[in-house]
């Protein structure tokens, strides 16, 4: 017979985070959850949805159906790197300003001060936001499954403090008021002159020397 609900520790093993990051989905509405004595339990229709959503997950429901729950530990990220003082998130669904984005954080010694994560998938970048907790995000705007502000929006939901920068090729979908609420947007092809002294301002960071700098075409 099926399960109809599972435990914290099953829902993060498939999805990859850790218990508190479940419980905090709970407390902001973003899954349903239920108190069966003691425990919170997720119904297997919320698993099945978050599945669908997400697109991923490090365990199969299958394997859950059979009360396992053992992928966990091996799934699980490893702890941010102590020698870097922030973590640095940029989501965009074009894997070249993403490979972009890479070398102008070695090339210009952001590197230094910086971890920088790539995500193509908003989907998936939004529970490693609610598990590791950036700095800064670099987000674009038109994305599939779920665009950047919608992304926004789930972003304010988990930390309100995290700072965000667009990059985006359709400054037209910004209104002022909705340019308001972040840190900074930027117009692709991307300035990188810009884009570095936003972000070495924004985590106020030392200034690397840095030559050739100039706009991506």
């Amino acid at each position: 017979m099926a399960k109809m609900f599972f435990s914290t520790s099953e829902v993060a093993d498939l999805f990859n985070v850790n218990r508190v990051t479940i419980y905090r989905w709970v407390k902001e509405g973003m899954v349903k959850g239920y108190k069966v004595g003691k425990h919170l339990k997720i119904p297997l229709a919320e698993v099945e949805r978050l599945k669908r959503e997400f697109g991923f997950g490090d365990v199969s429901l299958e394997t859950l159906q059979g009360g396992e729950a053992g992928a966990g530990e091996a799934g699980k990220k490893a702890p941010r790197d102590p020698s870097f003082k922030k973590l640095v998130m940029a989501i965009d669904d074009d894997e070249n300003i993403l490979t972009f984005i890479q070398n102008a954080f070695d090339g210009l010694g952001l590197n230094r001060h910086c971890n920088l994560k790539t995500y193509a998938n908003g989907l998936e970048a939004v529970l490693q936001i609610g598990e590791e907790r950036p700095d800064l995000i670099l987000l674009d705007i038109v994305m599939p499954n779920l665009n950047g502000l919608e992304l926004a929006e789930k972003i304010r939901k988990m930390h309100r403090d995290i700072k965000i920068i667009i990059l985006t090729g359709y400054p037209e979908y910004l209104t002022e008021d909705e340019r308001g609420k972040f840190l900074d947007y930027m117009t692709k092809p991307v300035d990188l002159r810009k884009l570095y002294e936003t972000i070495v301002k924004a985590l106020d960071i030392p200034v690397e020397r840095a030559n050739g700098v100039q706009a991506r075409s």
